[in-house]
């Protein structure tokens, strides 16, 4: 009963954190705003979440679509479609999506951010190129790459595009040679 108590108080932080930091940045946030915003101590916090760095890369973690593009691969089925649709509904949230920028320029000042967002960008992309082009070379890398760069550029700033246009779209400019 503690452990699932602590649990959701942890998540409760967590979340408090998600809004505070999307609407005023990791840097400009305070650790008083989020325990305001969770309705917890400070101390509370700090027993979770030993640092507000900690904290910080806790929630930025959340934002890196890692788990959309682990599941998509591990699911089967069409790849690109599955994590282009999931990525567009993550970030249709507003908090979700400005998190992620904030996340993006935070990436040089923390280590394991840094390295999420490079396993994205390298690792990933050499498993779906695998798993779509059964290839790593470097045509096929950077058609992945551009698919996400197309993502990317939606979720920085949304076109008046259908949502399923936008990813057939990427999805077809991928396949074709």
């Amino acid at each position: 009963m503690r452990q699932r108590n602590e649990e959701a108080t942890r998540e409760k932080i967590l979340q408090a954190a998600i809004e505070v930091f999307a609407e005023e940045d990791f840097f400009k946030a305070s650790v008083d705003e989020i325990s305001k915003k969770a309705g917890v101590s400070k101390g509370i916090i700090f027993w979770h979440f030993k640092t507000k760095d900690q904290l910080i890369l806790e929630v930025a973690k959340k934002s890196i679509p890692l788990d959309i593009v682990e599941d998509c691969i591990a699911n089967g089925g069409e790849i690109l479609e599955c994590i282009g649709t999931k990525y567009l509904e993550k970030y249709d949230n507003p908090t979700m999506r400005k998190l992620f920028l904030h996340t993006l320029s935070a990436m040089n000042l923390y280590k394991e951010l840094s390295e999420n967002i490079r396993e994205l960008c390298d690792s990933v992309v050499r498993k779906i190129s695998l798993k779509i082009f059964n290839s790593e070379d470097a045509e096929n890398l950077i058609r992945i790459r551009s698919f996400f760069g197309g993502l990317l550029c939606y979720i920085i700033n949304p076109p008046n595009i259908d949502k399923k246009i936008y990813v057939y779209t990427l999805i077809k400019n991928v396949k074709t040679k």
